[in-house]
């Protein structure tokens, strides 16, 4: 019988000080972490955008070679295949004015923690392992379109699912 972690909410923060015409925004993704079935999940680094990510309003942070990306650390049992899944779209809402806007996941994983080694994980993705310690490591990026985006915060939650196979 496959093992879940569900509604894994980490706290990938994307609070940031980009300069558009508009004025400045602040993104920030909430999170809280349920572990089921021995699985640990670490936030070990917040997404962090920089003014480098926007370019014609649209942050684009990749999580195979940025600095800026999200890093997470899932902790299991070693050498255990799995496989990972997680939403892909996050519609997030800005708390005082209700405007929304979409924030794109692109998640890299590798049982290596090395970054530039990662692979996207896709739809199609075989399955993956913990390493012989037990860990397995993601980056998390994205993009978004600010170009309407009202000042303020905006709110929402990152679900990633690893399923033991």
């Amino acid at each position: 019988m496959p093992l879940f972690v569900g509604l894994v909410a980490v706290s990938l923060v994307l609070a940031t000080n980009i300069n558009t015409s508009q004025a400045q925004s602040d993104f920030s993704i909430n999170v809280s972490a349920r572990v089921i079935s021995n699985v640990e999940l670490i936030t070990l680094q917040p997404i962090t955008p920089s003014d480098a990510d926007a370019i014609d309003n649209i942050i684009t942070i990749d999580p195979t070679n940025s600095a800026n990306a999200g890093k997470m650390m899932a902790i299991g049992t070693p050498n255990s295949e799995v496989q990972i899944t997680y939403i892909r779209q996050l519609v997030m809402s800005n708390s005082q004015t209700g405007n929304t806007i979409t924030f794109n996941y692109s998640v890299a994983g590798n049982s290596l923690d090395d970054q530039t080694s990662a692979e996207l994980l896709n739809r199609d993705n075989r399955s993956l392992q913990f390493n012989s310690d037990g860990r397995f490591y993601f980056w998390i990026g994205g993009h978004v379109d600010i170009t309407a985006a009202d000042p303020g915060n905006y709110v929402g939650e990152f679900t990633l699912a690893i399923e033991y196979l």
